[in-house]
């Protein structure tokens, strides 16, 4: 009884041994997962060659890469400073002090002379594209606009503040004669009622008076209390957008009779 008894123990201890470190064994040996490397930056020209891993439908470039971009990769830098019909290098391009005084007369002005701009502004790599009116205030050299809070664009402001605006003036297509295109490339800050600002930039820049329906035959008066009742309304349904340009390109077909470059860029 008890060599059958020690031959069952043995069994036992030898089916542990062979099956137990067996399994031991594979978990030990598994491979280890190979550490995928890091998708290196690349210039927006880049083609993609034989040695790039498969790309699943429906990826871009932008999903796993950053992208540089500079003047090389387009005809920027031909159309600004490389040799181009009817200029060699460098020639034609204006000092940067003129080109903020030609930006300032194409999109100056303020109060009912502010300019309808498209905003351009991205979240999640997913652009919106939306028309609104700023005012560039020749003091600071930004662009403030009025706008209902809760939109979309502002929510994207507020997740990402890199925006891009575009302003210009109807032409004809066929001739160009009166082209003019203003760029812009910057920052944003959304402003609240609860900032000092927001009712300083109210009066002197912005074109709210409409809003307030003064009555014509208001006393200055009534019309500053009617003004006043307005502004302090308006502080919790309304943000004011404060755009810090970084570049701006104006195009304008007016430069080539003085011998200038119709592209001219200003940067901060």
């Amino acid at each position: 009884m008890k060599k059958r008894a020690r031959s069952v123990v043995m069994t036992v201890v030898l089916f542990v041994a062979v099956f137990g470190c067996g399994r031991f064994a594979a978990k030990d040996v598994q491979p280890k997962a190979e550490a995928v490397p890091k998708a290196q930056a690349i210039i927006a020209a880049a083609e993609v060659d034989s040695g790039h891993p498969e790309i699943e439908p429906g990826l871009s470039c932008n999903d796993c890469h950053e992208i540089k971009l500079d003047a090389n990769t387009t005809a920027t830098k031909v159309y600004l400073f490389g040799q181009s019909p009817g200029h060699s290098e460098g020639e034609g391009v204006m000092s940067k002090e003129r080109v903020w005084a030609e930006i300032e007369k194409a999109i100056g002005g303020l109060k009912h002379d502010s300019k309808t701009f498209i905003l351009a502004t991205s979240l999640n790599n997913v652009p919106l594209s939306t028309t609104c009116e700023w005012t560039l205030d020749p003091k600071t050299g930004k662009l403030y606009g009025f706008h209902e809070a809760g939109t979309e664009k502002l929510r994207h402001i507020e997740a990402n503040p890199k925006v891009s605006m575009n302003y210009h003036k109807e032409f004809d297509s066929e001739t160009f004669k009166d082209f003019l295109c203003v760029q812009v490339r910057g920052t944003a800050r959304l402003i609240n009622g609860d900032d000092p600002d927001f009712e300083r930039i109210m009066i002197e820049l912005l074109p709210y008076e409409f809003g307030a329906r003064v009555p014509a035959d208001a006393t200055p008066e009534q019309r500053e209390a009617r003004l006043k009742a307005f502004r302090q309304g308006v502080k919790k349904a309304f943000l004011i957008s404060e755009i810090t340009p970084e570049q701006i390109t104006i195009a304008n077909q007016k430069f080539r009779a003085e011998g200038m470059r119709v592209y001219q860029r200003w940067t901060r």
